[in-house]
């Protein structure tokens, strides 16, 4: 039924949203500082923007469903947001490890046949504290 649900939310983002179409070149700005130090199981707030050139401009980039997903030592953690548009915001536990990696993303699905997977689009992080990602 949730899937259902989020596919009907991108359809009709697509429809009334040329915006959310037009995902190539989004990219990501956190707005809240990663507690890197923070330990495994800790609650934390992410929050976090998107935006993409629209017209010469940049423009909030606005999609449902967005989340975070925190990579530890061999684990990852994901939330999603609630809000529809920006700021976004999740609360997330931190994954066993630490948090040594940082994701935000679009999540969609991609049916081939009777199989249906996610099929997530991730966004560069202008401002991630982890340079190498």
């Amino acid at each position: 039924m949730r899937r259902v649900a989020c596919v009907a939310i991108l359809l009709i983002i697509a429809a009334t949203a040329p915006v959310a179409a037009g995902k190539e070149g989004a990219r990501a700005r956190l707005l809240t500082a990663l507690p890197l130090h923070a330990k495994a199981g800790t609650l934390i707030t992410v929050k976090w923007t998107v935006r993409v050139r629209a017209n010469g401009k940049l423009v909030p980039f606005l999609a449902n469903p967005m989340f975070v997903r925190l990579l530890g030592k061999g684990a990852a953690k994901t939330a999603f947001s609630q809000q529809f548009g920006p700021p976004y915001r999740a609360r997330i536990r931190v994954p066993r490890g630490g948090i040594r990696g940082i994701k935000l993303g679009l999540m969609g699905y991609s049916t081939t046949g009777t199989t249906t997977r996610a099929a997530p689009e991730f966004f560069p992080i202008v401002n991630s504290p982890f340079p190498t990602q």
